[in-house]
């Protein structure tokens, strides 16, 4: 087995070439850098593979997959998705393309203790559903759910549901995004974009002049500028509770789990009682939300391990 292996967001699409041997070393490349799906693909089969006999691709994308096997498209970017073609124009035996917080689920079996930092709760209850998710481009969600013939993952457009406030400055930067966006889905604010809007709220409602930062600008600026550590407070304390929502809906006892690309980078922000004691101030429902394991992943392509099971699955 050869398989071309990819985790496609809307800035960095990532591949890898899975063999017998193991998983090779990523190749990243930018979204923007290509029109389209197949460009991307190209270049990455030429870079990892030019002698290889591949003969399947697993593809992650950020955005939701139709079961009905049309297209899929990237929600925050222009690419689409067509397995059928996708197969006829590399001379592929199968290509299988999947959410990302899919492949995300699948991996969560194959985390160690390396790969995650723990904050506080129980052991894991087995045989309960365990949540995955994560802010990065976008707000991805997903479960899995373990049963006698091996886990199921179910994949979700959870970043979008709505975002509950805990306080009443909550009430005031849901309200700002509202007025911003629209609506106040937990997508516009626990994204990178999303970090960056709190930014610009928190700065307009206390009347500091203070520079446009994106969320790398952000995150840099945390230690020195108020406006910036505000933000990533906030950003914290809002994923703590959305995150505790989504637990409750799931009945997620087996564990939650925190990824993407942005929660590594604020490992030094994050006050981890403060985290827990956001995600589980959940009313009458504190007791049961004081069990439930939460962990932020670590790994640094912990998709990957998500596409390989999927993939052998597949070989198998």
């Amino acid at each position: 087995m050869t398989a071309l292996l990819a985790d496609i967001g809307g800035t960095n699409a990532r591949f890898a070439l899975l063999t017998e041997a193991g998983l090779g070393p990523p190749l990243i490349l930018p979204v923007a850098g290509f029109a389209t799906t197949e460009g991307a693909l190209s270049e990455a089969l030429a870079r990892l593979a030019p002698e290889e006999g591949v003969t399947q691709a697993v593809l992650a994308i950020a955005g939701p997959v139709p079961e009905d096997g049309t297209p899929a498209r990237l929600t925050n970017a222009s690419w689409h998705f067509d397995a059928a073609a996708l197969a006829a124009r590399f001379a592929l035996d199968r290509v299988r393309v999947v959410n990302d917080f899919l492949a995300q689920a699948h991996a969560l079996p194959h985390l160690n203790g390396a790969d995650l930092r723990r904050i506080g709760g129980g052991a894991p209850m087995p045989g309960a559903p365990m949540l995955v998710l994560g802010p990065g481009t976008g707000l991805g969600a997903a479960g899995l759910v373990p049963g006698p013939s091996g886990p199921t993952a179910i994949p979700t457009e959870g970043g979008h549901s709505g975002l509950a406030p805990a306080d009443a400055a909550q009430d005031a930067v849901i309200a700002a995004l509202r007025r911003r966006a629209g609506r106040a889905g937990a997508e516009e604010a626990l994204s990178g974009r999303g970090l960056a809007a709190l930014h610009a709220i928190l700065a307009e409602a206390r009347g500091v002049p203070v520079p446009v930062r994106d969320a790398a600008a952000v995150i840099a600026a945390a230690p020195d500028c108020p406006i910036a550590e505000a933000s990533v407070a906030m950003f914290l304390d809002l994923l703590a509770g959305h995150a505790g929502d989504l637990a409750l809906a799931w009945g997620a006892r087996g564990g939650v789990f925190l990824a993407g690309g942005i929660l590594p980078r604020l490992l030094d922000r994050l006050d981890a009682p403060h985290f827990r004691a956001a995600f589980e101030a959940k009313g009458p429902m504190a007791g049961y939300m004081a069990g439930i394991p939460l962990a932020i992943v670590l790994h640094p392509m912990p998709a990957f391990l998500g596409l390989a099971a999927l993939a052998r699955q597949r070989a198998g």
